[in-house]
């Protein structure tokens, strides 16, 4: 049955129209113009989307991890559960990606200065899921006293496998295209698993433990879509004024996997 997102609700007048789908994989937009205006910088937005994204129904109960592959992840992964569907006491998912899906076309952008850092902790990668930009540093660690490989699991960018055999080990990678979310994992401890969104623009946040998120925009329209590992992805169409503050909920739930919509 083809759902209806849910109803967003707007703190300023704007018009806007709403459609979903729950395909786990995304062909993110690829800005292919050949002539582009000078760099944005998105820390001149004046305008902003946010809200939080709900969970609608009874969350699922993460199942305990089996550790093996290693005496430490024996002794020290016990006690950890998947991290697939993550749930706050308020209904609101984590680790969720909200992103501009079309809108953000027509000027070039720098890369992120920052560097994002992924830890291999008690035999979990933690974040669980990372965002980054296109040419931005991805520090990857292992703090673990063991052995593990990280495989990045590409599509279209080159494929990354390489060996941290022990504490304190780390490699600084970046990928130079946009790419939907895929897996970096470990094939020694097949449990661990990080997921990747590569963006070729600024406007993109994570709704992360709070289940909330925010991205500042310059007014425009904007198809903003919220994509979750498990439960597909939800995708609104919002019209953005100068100085706006838009109020954008997405809700989720456990029935609509593997489910389209509008």
């Amino acid at each position: 049955m083809r759902k209806r997102c849910a109803i967003a609700l707007i703190t300023t007048v704007v018009a806007f129209s709403a459609c979903s789908g729950s395909q786990s994989k995304t062909d993110f937009p690829i800005d292919s113009s050949e002539a582009k205006m000078p760099a944005y910088n998105p820390s001149t937005a004046t305008s902003k989307v946010y809200g939080s994204i709900q969970f609608q129904g009874v969350p699922p109960t993460m199942s305990f991890i089996k550790p093996g592959g290693s005496r430490f992840c024996v002794q020290n992964a016990r006690g950890i559960t998947e991290q697939s569907v993550l749930v706050t006491k308020d209904k609101k998912l984590q680790n969720v990606i909200v992103y501009v899906r079309s809108g953000w076309q027509g000027k070039s952008y720098e890369v992120p200065s920052n560097t994002v850092v992924l830890d291999q902790q008690r035999c979990l990668y933690v974040p669980h899921v990372v965002t980054l930009g296109t040419g931005q540093k991805l520090r990857i660690l292992n703090s673990d006293n063991t052995f593990h490989n990280v495989h990045a699991k590409t599509t279209v960018n080159k494929p990354l496998n390489f060996a941290q055999t022990e504490k304190g080990n780390e490699n600084t990678v970046t990928f130079q295209q946009a790419e939907p979310p895929f897996l970096i994992g470990c094939d020694l401890h097949s449990w661990m698993g990080v997921w990747v969104a590569v963006f070729d623009h600024p406007f993109y946040a994570m709704s992360g433990e709070s289940g909330n998120y925010e991205i500042k925009l310059p007014p425009g329209k904007y198809e903003i879509a919220a994509w979750h590992e498990k439960l597909g992805e939800r995708v609104m169409n919002v019209d953005v004024g100068s100085n706006a503050q838009v109020k954008l909920d997405f809700t989720f739930s456990a029935e609509n996997s593997g489910k389209s919509g509008s």
